[in-house]
């Protein structure tokens, strides 16, 4: 299943943060780690294979890491802020799906803490007036976090206590896998239609930073903004542009 580039068997992610997309809505949780991965310039260091995992094989998707290649499911590491972000370009094959979470976990599982990203459909929020976010947080980890989730100031989500998110991928399912193993993990989602989603995953990023500043470090020194760096596969993000001999 892992594949490392420094040939070794194990991965060593005590201490880390690790930062899982949802093969969600409008691909949202997707673009926010990609954009996590460009501006944080993150390093390839490996990749997972799995029969949950459709085969897929390309070009670099970051400008930082011209030579490298992708495929269904790449691991990407700061090492200085102890960092990793798995990234799907994939999606699963449902009857495999159960062994693949399982073996995810039980990789991950000595982690620091998980963050899983998601989105839900927009027309799932019930009530206008409410925040556009929500979260489901394992108890070690809103013990953890406590100053932060419950600073009304700068947390204004909803907690989710349902049982499904709908167009959220298997975000919930892998959350509670992971609480089954006792890893402090908090699913993050926000309600989203399909179409392009990048501003999405931008306003993913910047909440997530919100909550965990101390490692992601992606507010400049100076006036307080973000520095987020587009990679470069968003170029032909939905195609090449409409042929004007159409008209």
């Amino acid at each position: 299943m892992l594949f490392l580039k420094n040939k070794s068997t194990s991965l060593d992610v005590s201490d880390h943060t690790v930062i899982i997309p949802s093969i969600c809505v409008g691909n949202a949780a997707q673009l926010a780690c990609d954009l996590l991965i460009a501006s944080k310039q993150l390093h390839r260091i490996g990749s997972l294979s799995h029969p949950a995992l459709i085969p897929v094989y390309g070009p670099s998707a970051y400008q930082h890491e011209p030579n490298e290649k992708v495929s269904s499911c790449e691991l990407y590491e700061g090492a200085e802020d102890k960092l990793l972000v798995v990234q799907f370009r994939a999606p699963w094959i449902a009857r495999h799906t159960a062994s693949f979470q399982s073996q995810l976990v039980e990789l991950l599982k000595s982690a620091r803490r998980v963050v899983i990203l998601s989105g839900s459909f927009g027309f799932e929020r019930r009530v206008i007036e409410e925040s556009p976010w929500a979260y489901r947080a394992s108890a070690n980890f809103k013990e953890a976090h406590a100053a932060q989730l419950g600073n009304s100031e700068l947390i204004k989500w909803k907690e989710h206590t349902g049982e499904a998110i709908y167009g959220g991928g298997n975000a919930l399912q892998l959350f509670k896998a992971f609480d089954e193993q006792k890893v402090p993990v908090m699913l993050l989602f926000r309600y989203l239609l399909e179409g392009d989603n990048s501003t999405d995953a931008s306003l993913i990023v910047r909440e997530l930073n919100e909550l965990c500043e101390d490692f992601l470090q992606l507010r400049s020194s100076g006036d307080g903004s973000f520095k987020l760096t587009v990679p470069k596969s968003w170029n032909l993000l939905f195609g090449n542009d409409v042929t004007e001999l159409l008209f």
